[in-house]
């Protein structure tokens, strides 16, 4: 087997960056030694099959990374975006319905385009429609700040929604074809190297744009730097899209023996009942998910207990670009030596902790000591992702693995609903009683995690 030595790595390494499917969520990867193949690739074949125009298209597919690895920070769900809607004069609840739009949404929608596009033969032109939406996005709210002296707070809000509503749709549609494109354009030894080689140039590319974000938020005043930053996004994604249009699509195969969503759906309450270890990474990841949702609210906490302004953001951001970065080396260690679920058990540590020191810096800390948190949460959400899309390949078999895919994220209920409610109860009865339950019922998943058997 080739042994994938990519600049002197010898073991595997964990680059985790937000992704084209939408804002809330990371992809993760694994490079080099054997772990690669094994855990990232669906390796149907050991013997290296060309696609046509593959090396066209892998040119292509690397173009659209680095531009989108660019692009992406300036709209981080969970930083720039909760600043922005609290620097318009947004509350809590406000925050919740962003989150839901943000991290909730993608959830379903996906789910449903899966249904629809899996019958298409080409889809090149749904990706291209999908992304083109998505600039369009960045576009309408970059229009919306540049006219925010015309407009009252409540209505740049519903506006901010709209368009990140568009966003989320499109990028759960984007990447639905993007998956699938990708999958028959690139092929082999060479979808491996593509695989490394965009997760490295992506990771140099966030850090990149995160400075550069940090930079913009800190010279300009409200509502120009926010304004500058999306249309930069706006820019950078549009030159991103230009990849897109190089790729030669090669036509998919459609089954004849395909699942519709119809079919998914009434096949979960089955499919949870005979898979003791899919039932048990969905309550785990349910139950941990209450991690995820509380980010965007310690923005808030920030401004209620100190100050929140352009300097705060852009800091925030960075260290938390830096701590996912920084620790995939710690995590790819933990995977060499006690697999993902030893990265989920540390996961669950971490994630419960956080809330405990949230509430311990903001009460007896400074502002300088908070800012450090959002080191351990890029730390958090390098881990989370590593550990569930890991662990969930581990309890599943090349025959049920898309099957068991589908139903994780469908059953993700808790990045779905828990946002809407965090940031009424947390108006309504403060940010300990919220933060110190959400810690609890974090650490009560490891009675989940206990039973979970991987290969």
């Amino acid at each position: 087997m080739t042994n994938y030595n990519f600049y002197g790595l010898k073991q595997p390494l964990f680059i985790c960056i937000p992704t084209e499917n939408h804002i809330a969520s990371y992809f993760c990867y694994i490079s080099t030694s054997d772990n690669f193949r094994k855990y990232v690739m669906n390796d149907q074949s050991k013997i290296s099959v060309s696609a046509p125009h593959e090396k066209r298209n892998f040119w292509a597919f690397v173009w659209h990374a680095v531009w989108l690895a660019l692009a992406q920070t300036f709209a981080d769900r969970n930083t720039v975006l909760p600043g922005l809607i609290l620097l318009v004069g947004g509350t809590k609840t406000h925050l919740g319905i962003l989150t839901a739009i943000l991290i909730g949404l993608p959830v379903f929608s996906q789910l449903l385009f899966a249904a629809y596009l899996s019958q298409k033969i080409y889809k090149k032109n749904f990706l291209l429609l999908g992304i083109y939406l998505r600039v369009f996005a960045f576009g309408g709210v970059a229009w919306t700040l540049s006219l925010h002296a015309r407009f009252s707070p409540s209505t740049v809000i519903l506006l901010v929604y709209f368009w990140m509503l568009l966003f989320t749709i499109s990028g759960a549609f984007a990447g639905v074809s993007y998956t699938d494109v990708l999958g028959k354009s690139i092929k082999g030894d060479l979808r491996k190297n593509f695989l490394v080689v965009r997760q490295f140039l992506s990771s140099i590319g966030v850090l990149i744009s995160a400075l550069a974000v940090r930079q913009i938020l800190q010279s300009f005043e409200y509502p120009e730097n926010y304004k500058i930053a999306f249309e930069f996004a706006f820019v950078l994604l549009f030159i991103a899209s230009l990849g897109f249009i190089a790729i030669k699509e090669n036509p998919t195969e459609i089954s004849e023996d395909r699942t519709s969503l119809l079919q998914l759906i009434k096949s979960i309450p089955s499919v949870i009942k005979n898979g003791k270890n899919l039932k048990n990474i969905v309550i785990t990841s349910n139950l941990v998910g209450f991690a995820i949702s509380l980010i965007p609210f310690y923005i808030s906490l920030v401004k209620d207990k100190f100050h929140l302004d352009k300097s705060v953001i852009g800091n925030l951001l960075l260290l938390q670009i830096i701590g996912m970065i920084v620790s995939n080396f710690f995590w790819s260690k933990i995977v060499k030596k006690k697999a993902f679920k030893g990265v989920l058990f540390f996961d669950i540590l971490l994630e419960g902790s956080i809330p405990v020191i949230a509430i311990l810096l903001a009460y007896f800390g400074s502002l300088t000591y908070f800012t450090l948190l959002f080191f351990l949460i890029g730390t958090a959400l390098s881990a989370h992702k590593i550990a569930f899309e890991g662990v969930l390949l581990e309890i599943s078999t090349d025959e049920n693995r898309a099957l068991y895919s589908g139903v994780f994220g469908a059953l993700s209920l808790t990045i779905a609903v828990f946002p809407l409610l965090v940031g009424y109860l947390i108006s309504s009865t403060g940010y300990v009683p919220i933060f110190l339950l959400s810690s609890i019922i974090i650490f009560s998943s490891l009675v989940f995690y206990k039973r979970l058997e991987c290969n």
